[in-house]
């Protein structure tokens, strides 16, 4: 085997789909997505499959990243993973709403506006709370609660006529740990360089010409349950202020079996084998879908647990059971190894 791991402009997580590649002895090339050969590069061998890298913080890449994805998954049908349909979705919030609503699944109702004259009609008839977001952005990013009329007619009028840049784009200061971090980037001072280098991409992002408005769901919490092929994962991820996207607050109580059916059918449904789901109590039984990622990154060795003890569920017979261990090394890409390798052998 001989795998092509298809790297963004900037980050770094092509490295651990080196790590998990190098584990299991397997070939691979690293090839930058971005460069202007990018198309001899990915036809100069017979990949076995392609290994991506989807981008989150800028959105011309993130534009580029998706067309060319595109042309190696639709166009000349090779095995992508993530596939095209799950990285269309990541970091997409505009398209993502309209997936949701072609799809007729359950969501926080949306809307985009690249009319001022529309928007601030709406602005009229709006009830309040209602979140404010932008299009692209990590870790809560992007994201404001906007409580009266006034603030959100200036909001819609900066968003669409003047554009503005993210807030937040330093540290996360709500992940806590801080000794940890702070030692960590003592003894990898290379870290420091990195970080800085993320953050003026965040700052340089300036959304402009549209906005996008979502309702409120009045939340102590927002369930995360994520997919890596048969394996099953969720917690809770605690509200701190006004939301829970992006404070690492995590309380490991275990998933309802009603709630993993629901995210095993959406990824059923649309062939998704490696993503995270973030979803909101309806209050009457249901869920609503809050954010989709394909790709995604977890602070602690492990993103589920049932009594203290980490592990997964898995779907047998009808019924989801847990099975103890360890299964999210590297962060989750040792599993992301495993289940490529299953459906290839599957073809």
């Amino acid at each position: 085997m001989f795998f092509a791991i298809l790297k963004n402009e900037f980050d770094k997580g092509y490295q651990n789909w080196e790590n998990a590649l190098s584990k299991m002895h397997i070939k691979y090339d690293v090839i930058d997505l971005t460069s202007n050969n990018w198309f001899k590069e990915i036809n100069k061998q017979n990949y076995t499959g392609y290994l991506t890298c989807p981008p989150g913080r800028e959105s011309h890449y993130k534009i580029l990243y998706d067309e060319r994805i595109y042309i190696i998954d639709k166009v000349l049908n090779k095995f992508v993973y993530p596939n095209f349909e799950e990285i269309s979705i990541h970091e997409n919030k505009k398209y993502l709403s309209y997936w949701l609503q072609a799809k007729d699944l359950p969501h926080p109702c949306t809307y985009v506006f690249y009319n001022i004259d529309e928007a601030k009609q709406f602005v009229l008839s709006s009830s309040l709370p209602i979140v404010g977001k932008f299009n692209i952005g990590e870790s809560g990013s992007g994201v404001e609660i906007i409580k009266d009329k006034t603030n959100l007619e200036k909001y819609v009028e900066k968003m669409i006529v003047q554009g503005d840049r993210q807030r937040g784009w330093g540290p996360n200061l709500k992940m806590g740990g801080y000794t940890s971090r702070i030692l960590n980037v003592i003894k990898n001072p290379s870290i420091i360089k990195n970080r800085l280098g993320r953050y003026m991409k965040a700052f340089s992002e300036k959304q402009k010409g549209f906005v996008i408005l979502q309702d409120y769901v009045d939340h102590s919490f927002e369930w995360r349950i994520v997919k890596i092929g048969d394996s099953y994962f969720g917690h809770q991820k605690l509200k701190m202020g006004d939301k829970a996207s992006g404070t690492k607050g995590i309380n490991f109580t275990p998933p309802s079996a009603n709630l993993l059916d629901f995210v095993k059918k959406v990824c059923d449904d649309n062939n998704f084998n490696s993503m995270a789901v973030d979803l909101f109590e309806d209050g009457k039984g249901g869920y609503l879908i809050n954010e989709m990622q394909c790709i995604f990154g977890h602070v602690q060795e492990y993103i589920c647990e049932v009594n203290g003890r980490p592990g997964r569920f898995v779907y047998n017979a009808g019924r989801w059971d847990f099975e103890e261990g360890l299964f999210n090394s590297n962060l989750s890409y040792d599993l992301r190894i495993k289940n490529v390798l299953s459906l290839l052998k599957s073809d």
